[in-house]
């Protein structure tokens, strides 16, 4: 089955690289119109050159910052005005700060918060009142397996992606009478500049992948890390009518390394 979102317009937080990045190219290739956001605008613009030459009347690219949520209903109301109607959301913008939640300087937890947690929750209730004027609409965030599963010298991301999570499925209680869908995808270990963050010259993927008890950590049963792809194909289903009865639900991508707990 070739999924298509032709006629949907999404729009995609955290672009610039890693799964957001991914996420872009999948759903171009699936025939949307993305509307593809970051921080970092000029990183942005210089990852998705190819992306431009290849899909110009598909792809637009702008500035999104999720630490500023009090910034973001006029900027989502602004590129709603000129790339819109937004029909759908991929929320993929995330951040992590590692180091031990009892001696981490509270800034860095806060900011964690606001990213993960906090801007992402924003640009959802920035996009709920056109989505509820439509009738219809999907939102799919990225969260993590990590929300389930507590990692020792890394507790503010896990903690900020458990806060996530339960937006998501509050919303999307709210939301589902207006014919809208919240979805999460949880990755567990996925190719990215953010998992090699936690890589050392002792441990590496291989140790990813065996696990590693002394740090709580069980492996993963399909003896792989995920590609960013797998976390893009995955948001694709979700976005498109063939996920049409799927809300509030979240779906592991992690090789079964929760154990789907």
């Amino acid at each position: 089955m070739k999924l298509s979102l032709i006629g949907q317009t999404v729009l995609v937080t955290g672009a610039a690289r890693g799964i957001g990045l991914s996420v872009t190219q999948t759903l171009l290739g699936a025939g949307a119109n993305v509307i593809a956001t970051d921080v970092n605008l000029d990183l942005l613009l210089a990852n998705t050159e190819a992306l431009q030459a290849q899909h110009p009347a598909q792809l637009q690219c702008d500035r999104l910052d999720l630490k500023s949520p009090q910034t973001i209903p006029a900027v989502i109301a602004s590129l709603n005005d000129k790339y819109g109607p937004i029909t759908d959301l991929a929320s993929c913008a995330g951040i992590l700060h590692l180091g031990s939640l009892s001696e981490m300087d509270f800034t860095a937890v806060q900011d964690t918060f606001m990213v993960n947690a906090f801007g992402a929750l924003a640009v959802m209730q920035a996009l709920s009142g056109s989505m509820k004027q439509a009738g219809r609409g999907a939102m799919v965030v990225v969260g993590s397996n990590a929300a389930n599963t507590p990692r020792p010298n890394m507790g503010a991301y896990p903690a900020s992606k458990a806060a996530l999570h339960m937006m998501v499925k509050s919303i999307g209680i709210e939301l589902a009478p207006h014919g809208i869908r919240c979805n999460l995808v949880s990755p567990g270990s996925t190719r990215t500049e953010m998992q090699q963050q936690l890589w050392t010259e002792s441990y590496g993927e291989s140790q990813v992948i065996a696990g590693d008890t002394a740090q709580y950590r069980l492996g993963i049963p399909l003896q792989k890390i995920a590609e960013p792809e797998d976390i893009a194909n995955t948001v694709l289903f979700l976005l498109s009518e063939a996920a049409n009865h799927i809300t509030m639900h979240d779906l592991r991508v992690d090789g079964g390394a929760t154990l789907d707990n």
